[in-house]
Formats: C-alpha cells, structure tokens, sequence
C-alpha cells in the first residue's frame, strides 16, 4: 500500500514539473514574440522619421528657386536618442545599435552630423537654389518677435482664443 501512495505522489510531482516546464516554455515563446513586436515598432518610427526627412528634401528638390522651409523632426523614438549623418547621397541613422540608411539620386548639400537630437537640433532648414538643395539645423532658434507682432498686428494670430494665438505664434515664430 506505502509503494502506490509513493508512485501516486511521484505522479503528482512529476505532473506538476511538466506543467511548471510547459508555462516557463510559453513565457519564453511569449516574450520573444512581445520583444520582436516591440522591435518591429521601434524599426517602423525611425524609418517614419527618415521618411519624413527625405519628403522635405524631394519636395524642395522638386520646388521653385528660393524655396525654403523650416521644420521639426522628433528627438526620440520610444525615449531613446537617435543619431543622424547625412553625407551626399544618404541619410543614415543610428538608434539602439541598429543602422538605418536612405538613399537620394541625386546629391544635397548638407553638413548634418549628429550624435543626438535636442532642442536646439531638432529643427532644421531646407533650401532650394537653383542648383541645389541645402539642409541644415536650425541652431538659434529663437521666436522672432518682430514677426509675431507683424502677423498679430494684420491680425493673422489676433482673432483667435490664447491657445490659437500660441499655435500661431509657434507656426510663424520658429527662428529668426
């Protein structure tokens, strides 16, 4: 009778490992999963940010002489830094040990190279002359007041509530 309550508790413990065995294996399937999306997502948002890069280059390559436009890209991804290089025909990226790259076919005239965006780097200029098109960062950017009271004084900004009034102020006073 001892021998059948000892393979009975042997049964149950064994029982319990194999079940114990069977959830650490469906944890660890579960974050790798999770940890792919995860990278997935991140590799998506800088590729967005390049994206958004690379319009504003194409849209003052395809635009008149003189053209030029201020605009802002974000300095995280998922809270971490990322770092920019734009040399000639490429726009390369580094973000969490990984490279990303996107190409031109035709060459810009740029001296971007940062180990990482703030908020004195995150906005940057764009400019189209007549044979080339020029990419830099903005560094003093400051609001230009005077150009804040020209708008509000055509009352471009006036009519609107204080929170509109900062949005445009934020649209016309960049930088200087």
């Amino acid at each position: 009778m001892s021998s059948t309550k000892a393979q009975i508790s042997f049964e149950f413990t064994m029982s319990i490992v194999i079940g114990m065995l069977v959830v650490v294996a469906l944890l660890a399937m579960f974050a790798n999963k999770l940890h792919e999306v995860v990278n997935e997502s991140q590799d998506e948002q800088m590729t967005t940010v390049l994206e958004m890069l690379a319009d504003e280059v194409d849209f003052a390559k395809g635009a008149q002489e003189g053209y030029s436009r201020r605009f802002s890209l974000p300095m995280t991804v998922d809270t971490d830094s990322f770092s920019l290089n734009f040399t000639g025909t490429t726009i390369a990226s580094s973000y969490l040990g990984r490279d990303f790259t996107k190409g031109f076919k035709y060459s810009v005239n740029t001296s971007i190279c940062l180990e990482s965006l703030n908020s004195t780097t995150q906005v940057f200029e764009v400019t189209r002359t007549s044979n080339e098109v020029i990419v830099n960062v903005c560094p003093d950017c400051e609001m230009d007041y005077y150009d804040c009271f020209y708008y509000d004084f055509n009352s471009l900004c006036g009519d609107l509530s204080s929170d509109e009034v900062l949005g445009c102020q934020e649209v016309y006073c960049l930088c200087d």
